[in-house]
């Protein structure tokens, strides 16, 4: 088994569960990625991905 370069077209499974999107998110730093069911993280933080959008563009 190799832990090197990750695949292209990267897709996170949630599974319902909001720390999942939430602890891959910063990934997208790295390598373009794909959450599923975004929208999970409603329950814990409505604003996630508009302040996460913020931040990368502040780090730009």
């Amino acid at each position: 088994m190799s832990f090197g370069e990750p695949q292209e077209n990267i897709s996170i499974a949630t599974y319902q569960d909001h720390r999942m999107a939430m602890s891959f998110a910063p990934f997208c730093l790295m390598k373009e990625l794909h959450i599923e069911e975004e929208d999970v993280v409603e329950k814990s933080y409505p604003m996630f991905w508009e302040d996460l959008k913020i931040i990368l563009n502040e780090i730009k």
